[in-house]
């Protein structure tokens, strides 16, 4: 009779091991960048000479739509969004991408805030203490904000928090790249 017992045990686990193993291969892993470009706001004080206050000053940006084209992604991988089990920013950067000889000198640090229709506002990616002469920056994400709900939008909306030391070029433009990292599951 134990002997049976544990033959049944045996057989329990091995079917439930083996069921979690079928689910883990069916796991869908993809990356799905996203690229926005826009310009640095007006500063009331945009004029030649002027001197910011000692220490600089916090500048911040309109939110950037972005189109999520998740429906697009969902149905491409034969999924659902009920079957979206995660997603994070695995990756976001900013190029100065006019005027052509500017860095970002003007910049102290730089945080990138997302948010949704009916969705807070989260930070996802930052840079404190920029070194001199970068016009590419690679910040460092958060990626343990899942932003799932935010994902399944038709749009998502980027806003930087920038904290400048100099007052840039009237005519700034900067690049926004993104790379979304979504997990789902069809089986779940």
């Amino acid at each position: 009779m134990k002997k049976h017992i544990v033959i049944e045990i045996i057989a329990l686990f091995t079917l439930i091991t083996g069921c979690n193993k079928i689910k883990q291969i069916a796991n869908i892993n993809v990356d799905i960048p996203y690229a926005a470009q826009f310009s640095l706001p007006a500063i009331a004080a945009d004029t030649a000479g002027f001197v910011l206050p000692s220490g600089g000053i916090s500048l911040p940006f309109p939110a950037i739509p972005v189109a999520t084209n998740s429906k697009q992604f969902i149905s491409q991988y034969n999924t659902a969004a009920n079957m979206i089990l995660d997603v994070y920013l695995k990756g976001l950067s900013l190029q100065l991408a006019a005027p052509a000889n500017q860095n970002f000198d003007f910049l102290d640090s730089v945080q990138v805030f997302i948010s949704a229709p009916n969705q807070p506002e989260v930070l996802v990616a930052n840079e404190y203490n920029i070194p001199k002469g970068q016009s590419l920056l690679n910040l460092t994400t958060n990626i343990d904000v899942n932003l799932k709900n935010y994902f399944v939008q038709d749009t998502i909306y980027f806003r930087l928090q920038a904290h400048i030391n100099a007052i840039p070029a009237s005519t700034t433009v900067l690049n926004l790249q993104s790379v979304f990292h979504v997990l789902a599951n069809p089986l779940d």
